[in-house]
């Protein structure tokens, strides 16, 4: 303007006011650029958007609308350094679109790289002897803008996976919400081009961190979290199961206050592998061998928790394959917690306590447990590889390098629902029993559970069915009291239990016999005869 070198000045309202590096306002000005037209290709464009796999699934939506309002692909860049556009100028400044000159500029690229665009003039980029009527003089110059950078990367598929004889398409491109118009569109617009197909079969989209307040992390507001500081604060697997539990397809909140919450669940999963792992170790020198040990036949018990094992494998394979990592572990995490700690591991530890080593009745849950710790060890790998790995090497059948090195588990076809159904029957008439055995404790009748003598009715189809009515110690276990029988006339009768509490296994029995220095139940004696024969 000072110079009077505008063309023409006029005023526009934009929606882009500002530069975000510099803060200060734009000034809009036309100069000539390099252009791909999208309408060849748009209906090729289009059709391959609708074969991707698209999480979440309005990507494909906002996709297909960029395209559909797509006219042209502006692929230069005013730029110092860059992949170079290779265009030769006559001395009229018009392009030399030849072939000729394409071939002979594309087979340079190949033996000598992209810089030999910058290192020869522009006459020696040309096939030797080339003529132009367009420069009677012979000169020559070369075009001085760079490609679009979302050309190089849009371009990556290339290099990774074709030349290289890899798989092509890629199962899976993931990235922000953001490469929309990005690395996603320029990959797609690029491969469709020359390949006819889409570079990838699924694509996945994740928002952004932010801070607890919701608020975007920038290094000039010092909201910033360093991951490095968390994984040393609290551990590599923790920050890494935050990230496996949100809802990565919008932004997320992190903060010290979120990590402590997630550690809390990290150390009720470890706690638990630590239980199950101690329950495999039968002493010093001794521990369950899953070959050696290995039993065929369960206790009702222990077909419930080994079908709803296999149910939750199958739901959190199902997850992950939907790329769901947050509700695959929280099916993992609940059904260890629950059905796991609250339930099984309770109404077992009379058994891994005081059973003798070797019962059968010990070696049915050590089968369970094992079978447990294997699957979960599997299924938790990809997302707590540091704690799983500790959990792998502490088992006595550990026979790889590290535990990445097993198979991933696999959902099983041959799954009968029908024990899942008897087993939520079952939880239904525990709860009956837990409710009368609290309202027991609270009229004073009982102080703890194994205080209780309960009596069902007779002719309970359900526990016929399961052959529970046969095994009322099993009974007795799944209720954790001292006595179970089929002796009230109607629903769930709570009594006091009649004789002595065993100071060993703290069941009340008709009897104690004495053992050395202490008088033990009938079933302790043993236990403790069979060990003290066995020194």
């Amino acid at each position: 303007r000072e110079n009077n070198a505008l063309l023409c000045e006029d005023k526009s309202l934009h929606s882009y006011p500002h530069d975000w590096r510099t803060k200060k306002p734009l000034i809009f000005r036309a100069t000539p650029q390099w252009f791909c037209s999208i309408e060849p290709i748009r209906e090729s464009l289009m059709n391959e958007v609708i074969k991707i796999h698209w999480v979440p699934s309005w990507g494909e939506t906002r996709m297909l609308n960029m395209i559909k309002d797509r006219t042209d692909w502006c692929i230069s860049r005013q730029r110092a350094w860059g992949v170079p556009l290779p265009i030769i100028y006559n001395e009229d400044m018009t392009p030399i679109i030849e072939r000729e000159v394409f071939d002979h500029i594309i087979a340079l690229f190949k033996e000598h790289g992209s810089d030999i665009w910058y290192e020869k003039e522009a006459v020696d980029l040309l096939p030797k002897g080339y003529r132009n009527a367009r420069s009677p003089n012979g000169l020559f110059s070369k075009e001085k803008d760079i490609m679009d950078v979302w050309f190089d990367s849009g371009s990556s598929f290339n290099g990774v996976m074709r030349e290289r004889g890899l798989k092509f398409p890629a199962d899976l491109y993931i990235e922000g919400n953001d490469q929309y118009r990005g690395w996603f569109n320029s990959s797609l617009t690029i491969s469709t081009a020359v390949f006819g197909t889409s570079p990838f079969k699924d694509c996945v989209t994740h928002g952004f961190v932010v801070d607890e307040n919701w608020d975007k992390m920038s290094k000039s507001k010092g909201n910033g979290i360093d991951p490095s500081k968390v994984a040393n604060q609290f551990g590599a697997d923790i920050l890494r199961l935050w990230a496996a539990t949100i809802d990565y397809k919008q932004d997320v909140r992190i903060s010290e206050g979120i990590i402590t919450q997630v550690a809390e669940v990290y150390r009720k999963v470890r706690n638990t592998f630590k239980f199950l792992l101690g329950n495999l170790a039968n002493g010093e020198h001794s521990n369950f061998s899953p070959s050696s040990d290995k039993v065929e036949v369960f206790e009702a018990v222990d077909r419930f928790i080994l079908a709803k094992l296999e149910s939750v494998k199958n739901e959190a394979i199902a997850a992950f394959d939907k790329y769901d990592f947050g509700n695959g572990i929280n099916r993992i995490v609940t059904f260890m917690s629950s059905d796991l700690s609250s339930f099984y591991l309770d109404i077992t530890k009379d058994v891994l306590y005081c059973n003798s080593q070797k019962s059968l009745r010990r070696l049915q849950v050590q089968n369970v447990i094992y079978q447990v710790t294997d699957t979960l060890m599997r299924l938790l790998t990809p997302f707590l590889p540091f704690t799983m790995d500790e959990i792998y090497h502490s088992l006595s059948y550990a026979n790889k390098d590290n535990v990445q090195m097993l198979d991933y588990p696999s959902a099983s076809h041959q799954f009968d629902e029908s024990v899942i159904k008897d087993y939520q029957a079952l939880m239904e008439l525990r709860d009956i029993v837990l409710k009368k055995l609290e309202e027991a404790r609270s009229s004073g009748l009982i102080g703890s559970p194994q205080e209780a003598h309960v009596s069902l009715e007779e002719n309970n189809a359900l526990l016929k069915k399961l052959k529970l009515d046969e095994n009322e110690a099993e009974l007795a276990r799944l209720f954790v009291v001292s006595k179970v029988d089929f002796k009230a006339k109607d629903g769930v009768l709570v009594t006091r239990a009649e004789g002595e509490k065993c100071p060993r296994c703290w069941n009340y029995v008709e009897q104690l016999h004495e053992h050395e220095e202490h008088a033990v139940c009938p079933r302790c004696l043993g236990v403790l005869k069979e060990n003290h024969d066995g020194r």
